[in-house]
């Protein structure tokens, strides 16, 4: 079988859009942007929100129009030709793996510190054994991690808030300056990069026209609020310095709050969103496989779609097997880096085929597409040099 079967609705493809996210960057990018920008860090993220908005806007406008499997390289091989697309077809694939190598070494860090890299890896093929069995299994799972990650994360933001020695009053200029801006920006871009994966499931949604482009902006939203709620009420408790070297930043704050002894329930939090974020992300990595070996730029096994359950399972265990190897190579921060720095690569040709588009296929302003360009130049470059 060579074609997916349409199965997602839009609760559920908002749903599989969240578990993307949460999880991707919220439990360790307070870390090292607080290093780099202070309390500011937070500025940063809302600057790195809205260039994820730019690209959701131009995601979701491709989408739209090329409703099938493949993301920003489908769109870049229809709009702009054989090269741009190749060019984001790899960027993505490398980009996401070294993300999926990120997101498990935090797992890894947060639930078994003495040998997070084991864990990671059991994680990682506990994760390909799921995607095997399809989409549908993959996104019920992802469902009820995602609530019970919001109810976690809604006990832990009270914890803090409802502290003596919590303060709103925090100084969010400290360490403000424009280097320090894009450069936190650039990290904390990493945390959104969830946001279009439905694109790359676009031969599996129902009514992929109307249901893409709604899922991926709310779903961008909700995540966008969720992370300045929790990076204020964190840093409204400690210190950046406390925490800017730290591993496990959430843990840390949750063990200084009112409810402390419940400290453990960030760690479960942790490993569910982290998890969350690996059932989407690793099949987003195997769509767009199969896609450029529907075009045969790859060869022509990964494009193996399994008859009964829906999935691109050749390309899934191989996803899984480079990413275990990745675990043993790098760390964390340097994950984060390289991941951001290929994703932005890929989201600038996304927003450079709408500056190619016809004016009467657009849905925005070709502002926003510019705008989102740009900044995705600026911080690809700013992290190649800075970092």
């Amino acid at each position: 079988m060579d074609k997916f079967q349409r199965t997602l609705t839009l609760k559920n493809s908002i749903l599989l859009g969240l578990s993307s996210m949460i999880g991707a960057g919220l439990f360790y990018n307070i870390s090292p942007t607080s290093r780099i920008s202070s309390y500011s860090s937070i500025i940063g993220l809302v600057f790195a929100g809205t260039v994820a908005f730019a690209n959701a806007s131009s995601s979701a406008q491709l989408a739209k129009l090329y409703p099938e499997t493949g993301g920003t390289y489908l769109y870049a091989k229809n709009v702009l030709g054989l090269y741009p697309s190749l060019i984001a077809g790899y960027s993505f694939i490398i980009g996401k793996l070294i993300s999926c190598i990120a997101v498990a070494l935090t797992l890894g860090n947060y639930l078994y510190p003495e040998n997070p890299k084991l864990v990671s890896i059991v994680f990682i093929i506990f994760v390909t054994v799921i995607n095997f069995f399809g989409i549908s299994k993959t996104v019920s799972i992802a469902k009820w991690f995602t609530y019970t990650i919001l109810l976690i994360l809604l006990f832990y933001t009270i914890s803090v808030i409802s502290s003596s020695n919590f303060s709103f009053n925090i100084p969010i200029t400290s360490g403000f300056s424009l280097k320090n801006l894009i450069l936190s920006a650039s990290v904390w871009f990493f945390a959104f990069t969830g946001y279009s994966r439905l694109a790359t499931f676009g031969e599996e949604i129902k009514n992929p026209e109307i249901i893409i482009p709604k899922a991926i902006l709310i779903g961008l939203g909700i995540t966008l609020l969720l992370y300045v709620v929790i990076s204020i009420t964190t840093l409204g408790i400690i210190q950046p310095q406390i925490i800017e070297n730290s591993l496990t930043p959430l843990k840390v704050a949750f063990d200084i709050s009112r409810f402390s002894e419940f400290s453990f329930l960030i760690v479960i939090a942790s490993t569910i969103a982290t998890g969350s974020v690996l059932l989407a992300l690793l099949p987003g990595v195997s769509r767009v496989m199969v896609a450029m070996a529907r075009d045969q730029k790859i060869p022509d096994l990964f494009k193996t779609i399994h008859d009964k359950h829906n999935s691109a399972y050749v390309a899934d265990i191989f996803v899984g097997i480079i990413i275990s190897i990745g675990i043993l190579s790098l760390n964390v921060f340097s994950a984060i880096k390289l991941s951001a720095a290929f994703i932005l690569l890929y989201y600038s040709i996304t927003n450079f085929c709408i500056l190619r588009l016809e004016k009467s296929k657009r849905i925005f302003s070709i502002s926003i597409a510019i705008y989102g360009f740009m900044l995705c130049l600026i911080l690809g470059i700013s992290l190649v040099i800075y970092f």
